[in-house]
């Protein structure tokens, strides 16, 4: 018996894709998190049972949602992953034979950008956690790049891929990438308070190398070339923005 969970805010267009793919799970519980666009009601006539849950942070709303579950095996999934009928099958048969030492699947995940598949670089060879025991342990607390935390059992690793398809277009993308790195930047506020973030933001031709060739996007073609670009962006809007709230946080602390 298997339980997906998603946690969405205005995400319609996205779910009536990936929503059919999930029919293989026993329930599917989505989270909603005030969307104006439709997206809890759409939810609610396939069949899904949604929740209203004001937003957490991503790794508490993922964990909230793992609460929800009435399964102990859980499928995390994000509603612009797709799970292909072959990984449903394997997941499928997984469960099926588990044993109680058995506490999770790593799925490999391909990113999906410009109509490509990568089947080169990093985002081609991406694994994550998403198929888990919730007895076993549920996402951490972290507000951005949230992560299961099993606290016992054996991982094991699936063969067939999650397909990413997390920007539709550049406008989603731009959309994504403020929303993101204003999140990182807040984090890195916390987590690295003596970073000189302009020092890393100057880093951008760098980062764009890093990812075109370190990373192997050159062999992705156009697209390849393009995520290269955008994600060296967003490296630098990033530590632009870690940059801005070092500045307010002295204002602020002179003006008192």
């Amino acid at each position: 018996m298997i339980s997906a969970v998603l946690i969405v805010k205005n995400e319609r267009q996205q779910l009536e894709t990936t929503l059919p793919l999930l029919s293989f799970c026993d329930e599917i519980v989505v989270v909603d998190s005030g969307s104006d666009d439709g997206t809890a009601e759409f939810a609610r006539q396939a069949g899904c049972r949604v929740i209203q849950q004001p937003f957490l942070g991503y790794g508490a709303q993922k964990a909230y949602a793992v609460d929800q579950a009435r399964n102990d095996w859980v499928l995390n999934i994000d509603a612009d992953e797709k799970v292909t009928p072959d990984l449903a099958r394997e997941i499928q048969e997984f469960v099926s034979r588990a044993g109680v030492e058995d506490a999770g699947l790593e799925i490999p995940r391909r990113l999906v950008f410009m109509g490509t598949e990568f089947r080169y670089g990093k985002e081609s060879r991406d694994r994550v956690l998403r198929l888990f025991r919730k007895s076993c342990g549920n996402f951490d607390q972290a507000a951005v790049h949230e992560k299961v935390r099993l606290v016992r059992g054996k991982i094991h690793r699936a063969g067939e891929p999650l397909l990413h398809e997390s920007y539709p277009s550049l406008d989603v993308y731009v959309s994504k990438m403020n929303r993101y790195t204003s999140l990182g930047a807040e984090e890195g506020l916390r987590a690295h308070p003596r970073r000189i973030a302009l020092l890393y933001a100057a880093a951008f031709p760098v980062k764009f190398l890093q990812f075109l060739i370190q990373h192997g996007n050159l062999l992705n073609g156009r697209a390849g070339w393009c995520w290269s670009v955008l994600s060296a962006y967003a490296f630098f809007v990033k530590h632009l923005k870690l940059h801005e709230l070092k500045s307010h946080s002295r204002v602020a602390k002179l003006g008192k």
